[in-house]
């Protein structure tokens, strides 16, 4: 246990080549997520509260990627200090969406924390998704003031964030890292035998 406690604390066990897919997959994704950050804010304005299910996993999608591909713990959480690193100085919301991008990295991590992180399928990705969503949106849920939303539609907020986060970022993410592995580019991972099996 204590051996367990050591590997979360530090980056003793990363190598050179883990930060630089985490970096990448924050700056490269974060850029291109670009369009879904000013597009989300347009779609609440327009649909209301309800409107952010629509495209809120996709926020958290680089995370899972980044964590799914290195397999180390914080690698979604490092990633989602990247893809902030992106956000804060090119959109005009600056910490209103990077601070909820950090927290739902944290989210991500929490189901495999629990199989210390010797889990990968499909199950984990969409558990992971979905705590993702829905700590992401607890961040956000009183400065929104969606407590003062009628319970049905909050109930479709907490439902939606989950599910959101489950479809676009946990399963979404698996099959994009699976993907990019058949192209022979993550050889040096673990995700290459996955994809094979």
């Amino acid at each position: 246990m204590a051996e367990f406690g050591n590997q979360l604390m530090g980056v003793k066990n990363w190598e050179t080549r883990d930060l630089l897919v985490v970096a990448a997959l924050g700056i490269v994704p974060g850029l291109a997520l670009l369009p879904v950050v000013f597009a989300g804010f347009t779609i609440r304005a327009a649909l209301g509260p309800l409107g952010t299910v629509l495209n809120s996993g996709l926020f958290y999608l680089p995370g899972l990627m980044a964590l799914y591909i290195v397999r180390k713990p914080g690698a979604s959480i490092l990633n989602g200090i990247f893809v902030s690193l992106v956000w804060i100085p090119l959109t005009p919301f600056g910490l209103a969406v990077a601070i909820p991008s950090v927290i739902a990295r944290i989210g991500s991590e929490i189901p495999f924390l629990f199989t210390r992180y010797r889990r990968y399928d499909s199950g984990m990705m969409a558990a992971s998704g979905a705590s993702a969503g829905l700590l992401a949106l607890g961040a956000i849920y009183i400065p929104s003031s969606f407590q003062t939303l009628a319970i049905p539609v909050q109930v479709g907020l907490i439902v939606g964030h989950g599910l959101s986060g489950a479809l676009l970022s946990g399963l979404l993410g698996k099959l994009l890292a699976d993907k990019l592995a058949d192209t022979g580019v993550l050889s040096a991972y673990s995700v290459v035998d996955d994809v094979e099996a």
